[in-house]
């Protein structure tokens, strides 16, 4: 009896080891990081815009990739975050190569992003969960004001009406829609990003880079505050 369960045994191991070995054969070279970044840190984790921001002492560029429930309220915060200028320049040639490689990088995953988001079951998915948003503005009393069909552009959400903005924000928290927005960004997000695993390896290898071009004097006004450097 123990020798059929040794035998067993063995069967499976070696079922086992040939199907590891197969997988180490074609396993790309990449170990699926961004699967893991919360939303709100795509921009500070993938493309490294919280050290560019330290660098050339800027808002964090990238903006457009962290995502956070809609907020009909407050105007969003400006995607470029005024990096750049003089003090990329004085960074040295390395540091602007690589910062030219990460916005390239950036700039087509968003490319990609709002194409699928634009486009079929992702359009009609939008769409959906819009309509359920004005439905629920038109119960509150703000109906249509512009032409063409339902959207939010044609309620005139955004356009700085305060009681409409607020309406749309209690509608989007009460409705589910802004949390099925969110999500919905997030997976188009991150299967875009699936799709550039390679590069995005090679970018967070840019991180010690960018570190290394903070100027002396920053990086020993940081260690006096007891602050990594």
């Amino acid at each position: 009896m123990l020798g059929g369960i040794v035998g067993v045994t063995r069967f499976v191991l070696s079922a086992l080891l040939i199907s590891v070995s197969g997988c180490a054969a074609t396993k790309p070279a990449t170990d699926f990081t961004y699967q893991d970044v919360p939303a709100e840190q795509i921009a500070d984790r993938i493309f490294l815009a919280d050290a560019i921001a330290e660098v050339e002492r800027c808002e964090p560029p990238f903006s457009d990739v962290q995502i956070v429930r809609p907020n009909f309220v407050s105007a969003p915060r400006p995607v470029d975050g005024g990096c750049g200028g003089k003090a990329r320049a004085d960074a040295g040639p390395e540091y602007v190569d690589a910062v030219t490689r990460i916005t390239a990088l950036h700039d087509t995953v968003v490319r990609e992003w709002n194409a699928r988001l634009n486009s079929g079951p992702e359009a009609a998915q939008t769409r959906a969960l819009s309509v359920m948003l004005l439905h629920c503005l038109d119960r509150a009393g703000f109906t249509q004001r512009g032409p063409g069909d339902p959207s939010l552009e044609s309620y005139g959400i955004g356009s700085g009406d305060v009681a409409l903005n607020n309406a749309a924000q209690r509608c989007s928290d009460d409705t589910g829609y802004g949390s099925a927005i969110a999500a919905q960004r997030v997976r188009t997000l991150k299967s875009v990003l699936g799709l550039h695993e390679a590069e995005i390896n090679e970018i967070t290898r840019l991180r010690a880079l960018l570190v290394s071009c903070a100027r002396p004097a920053e990086s020993s006004e940081r260690g006096r505050f007891g602050l990594p450097e």
